[in-house]
């Protein structure tokens, strides 16, 4: 029995070392803190896995040959305990990135790099997935500040219904001369989604009640106007619209003037996004007010300028008009009294010879006839 005690013994201590070697091996790979980074060779290949975790960060440290080596990584399934773990595992917090997409499919990443070196580089590429397949993959682009916008095209389904399994997966080194710092990120596209503001249809001051109406707006993941909640702007003064297309408001003068604004986000029950569209235009509503005109300094140039030429040019006209006549006078025709009198001497010189003719022959039997005469007077005298 006394030689078999120092065994049993050691067994026990044997037993209890492999047990918190296991139970620190457990922790070790519970809190994500993992040597390895196969998952960062096959980027291209994270559409096809289902089980990819929201936040994954290495860091590279350059060793005594100058080369850049793996010194740890940590996969966060929850971004909520991001910094705890990665300065637990790596000593270094993660970036706090941002990501958007609009209805025309414009993709905005933005980050923090407040602890990093301002001699930092960046570089990212994405990869756009739907139903574990790669749709959009993107070439690695280098640059100098933590803004990024680039147009994704249109990956929208033929009918515009709800995507599945579509997200978007973005990869971002950071570089500096002793270190290299990879982050890899996921987001579902439907919780990044930034609408566009909404459209308003009717807005009218009557009775002393302001009356707006608007359109359902659209999105990737529903057309439930249900789904949608909104912000109204009165003369600054912002209040919530639970639901509905369409709002009243009490107690209006009708002799003031209100500025009114709108912008809309999807509720928290049909998608996890926080992004409000932009807000609309600023809509004026109240009495009429005669404005004077703005005073545009270029149209009065333009008309200083164009109304001389166009006078010189209606001169310039007519007067050549004047020349052309000088030149090419129209030939002349008679008038209707001139050629009356015309056809009038002509009938008259038709008929005149007859007369003269008479009068001919009547003063020559007068001529014959005046020495008789001559003597007849010389007989009475006698």
């Amino acid at each position: 029995m006394g030689i078999c005690l120092p065994w049993k013994a050691l067994s026990l201590c044997l037993i209890s070392l492999c047990f918190i070697i296991s139970i620190s091996v457990a922790t070790d790979e519970d809190s994500g803190c993992i040597k390895s980074f196969e998952p960062l060779h096959d980027f291209s290949e994270q559409c096809e896995s289902t089980d990819i975790d929201p936040l994954v960060v290495s860091v590279f440290l350059r060793n005594a040959d100058g080369l850049m080596q793996h010194n740890a990584s940590v996969y966060i399934d929850n971004p909520t305990h991001a910094p705890d773990k990665s300065h637990e595992c790596i000593g270094h917090p993660p970036l706090n990135i941002s990501c958007a997409v609009d209805m025309q499919n414009h993709l905005n990443f933005s980050w923090d790099g407040w602890s990093l070196p301002g001699h930092a580089h960046y570089s990212i590429s994405y990869l756009v997935c739907r139903e574990e397949e790669a749709v959009l993959e993107s070439s690695e682009e280098r640059f100098y500040t933590p803004v990024y916008h680039t147009l994704i095209g249109n990956q929208e389904t033929k009918d515009n219904t709800l995507f599945v399994f579509e997200y978007i997966i973005l990869r971002i080194n950071v570089s500096y001369p002793y270190m290299w710092y990879i982050q890899t990120q996921k987001w579902d596209i439907l919780d990044i989604e930034n609408l566009d503001p909404p459209r308003i249809t009717k807005a009218s001051i009557e009775s002393e009640r302001l009356h707006l109406q608007w359109d359902v707006p659209r999105s990737r993941g529903t057309t439930n106007p249900d789904c949608f909640m909104y912000e109204l702007k009165i003369n600054g003064e912002v209040r919530t619209l639970e639901e509905g297309l369409n709002h009243s408001e009490e107690s209006i003068d009708p002799t003031r003037h209100y500025k009114i604004q709108m912008r809309v986000k999807t509720r928290p029950i049909c998608s996890r996004s926080v992004l409000w569209s932009d807000w609309t235009s600023v809509l004026d509503l109240g009495p009429s007010v005669t404005r004077p005109p703005n005073i545009n300094l270029g149209v009065i140039v333009a008309i200083a300028l164009g109304l001389p030429m166009i006078l010189l040019s209606v001169l310039l006209l007519c007067k050549y008009q004047r020349v052309l006549e000088k030149l090419f006078p129209p030939v002349p025709g008679p008038s209707i009294k001139i050629e009356g009198l015309l056809e009038r001497d002509n009938v008259t010189q038709q008929t005149q010879p007859h007369s003269w003719m008479e009068e001919v022959t009547e003063v020559g039997i007068k001529e014959t006839l005046e020495p008789e005469e001559e003597e007849d007077d010389e007989d009475d005298r006698l």
